[in-house]
């Protein structure tokens, strides 16, 4: 296994949090249109969806899984064995996560102010 120089992390952790960031300023835009809402707290939900999203990839990284052989055969009459220990999609949970938590606190704010008493 090749180790892997820190900055390479660095830069891969960073990307993920800026592709979070859209992520949650995205579903904080259209749950605010969907709802009538105010204005999102766009800089608030961008980081709640990169937060969501840098730790769904870091959870699947460290959270143990049942381990998973695939067997696959080759044409020459050869086989390939790869097992995995791990979660295989790590990306669909921090998707997942960073459409989630944005969301959640959209619905809770309109739902605060839609039970808010009239004065």
């Amino acid at each position: 296994m090749l180790p892997v120089l820190w900055p390479v992390v660095v830069m891969y952790v960073v990307t993920y949090a800026l592709a979070g960031m859209a992520i949650g300023a995205t579903t904080a835009w259209v749950v605010s249109r969907m709802t009538k809402g105010r204005r999102p707290g766009l800089v608030k939900d961008a980081l709640l969806g990169s937060f969501g999203y840098v730790s769904g990839i870091i959870s699947c990284a460290l959270m143990p899984w049942p381990e998973n052989t695939v067997v696959e055969q080759l044409s020459g009459g050869g086989s390939v064995a790869t097992t995995m220990s791990r979660y295989q999609h790590p990306q669909r949970l921090a998707v997942a996560l960073a459409i989630l938590f944005p969301l959640l606190l959209e619905l809770y704010k309109w739902k605060k102010h839609k039970s808010a008493p009239l004065t």
